[in-house]
């Protein structure tokens, strides 16, 4: 194990999200696949080191729209389902955010990756 010097952030839609989920896919609004379908859904991010809530609050309000629109490309690529509104308001209402301020990789393998 080894701990990584960054502060991670996930993102994790909360019932408007899993509301307008059920309405893009209606196989998926039938009930018992809910909270495992829409767990996966959540995304991590590793974000530098930062030592001050006002400064991750900055970086949020900063990446918001990229975050939202990633979040619903998880779900749907068609941006005509998308919702028309996507202030950060919305976003807060949508997401919820969660931070941990210790990132442990337990993994004995270099991380990987592809840029984006």
């Amino acid at each position: 194990m080894r701990l990584i010097n960054r502060t991670a952030v996930t993102i994790v839609g909360d019932k408007l999200y899993i509301d307008w989920t059920d309405h893009c896919d209606a196989d998926f609004a039938k009930g018992s696949l809910r909270v495992a379908r829409a767990t996966p859904f959540g995304t991590a991010y590793l974000l530098p080191e930062l030592e001050h809530e006002e400064d991750l609050i900055e970086w949020v309000e900063d990446n918001f729209q990229g975050l939202f629109e990633w979040q619903l490309a998880a779900w749907t690529e068609d941006e005509s389902l998308w919702p028309a509104v996507r202030d950060l308001e919305t976003f807060k209402a949508w997401f919820r955010i969660e931070v941990h301020s210790t990132v442990v990789d337990v993994a004995d393998d270099e991380i990987e990756g592809e840029e984006l």
